[in-house]
């Protein structure tokens, strides 16, 4: 079967071509492409089995979804999230897996070692009033 129109392809195969594409890119670059892509991008069946393959549910998943394509979104934003990020809370949280360097801690600097900011007199102006970035 020779195909000189990535579009004469049958619509099952376009599918699983998009399941291997990372979702910001199907959303930002192929979506916008043609209507055909758009629609096959905006199938329930696509966003459900993107789900499937990145772990979020399993096959025997049993509980309704209003909207795919926000559970996976919200279920790649959940799995990235990090708590207490920063150490306000100490190192609670934290875990140390493998020690390679000097360790890290928390600490406070003395009035010395402090630098302030930059405020916006020392950034050169733009015409039209705001400091330039």
């Amino acid at each position: 079967m020779a195909v000189g129109n990535i579009n004469e392809l049958p619509e099952n195969i376009l599918l699983e071509l998009f399941i291997h594409i990372p979702a910001r890119q199907l959303l930002l670059r192929c979506r916008p492409v043609c209507s055909l892509w758009r629609d096959l991008i905006d199938l329930v069946t696509l966003w459900k089995r993107k789900c499937l393959q990145e772990g979020f549910i399993t096959e025997d998943w049993d509980q309704p979804v209003a909207d795919w394509k926000i559970f996976y979104f919200l279920r790649s934003l959940q799995r990235n999230l990090l708590h207490n990020p920063c150490a306000e809370e100490g190192f609670e949280f934290w875990s140390l897996d493998v020690n390679g360097g000097d360790e890290w801690k928390v600490e406070d600097l003395s009035k010395d070692q402090r630098k302030e900011f930059p405020n916006d007199q020392h950034l050169p102006q733009v015409p039209g009033g705001g400091p330039q970035g």
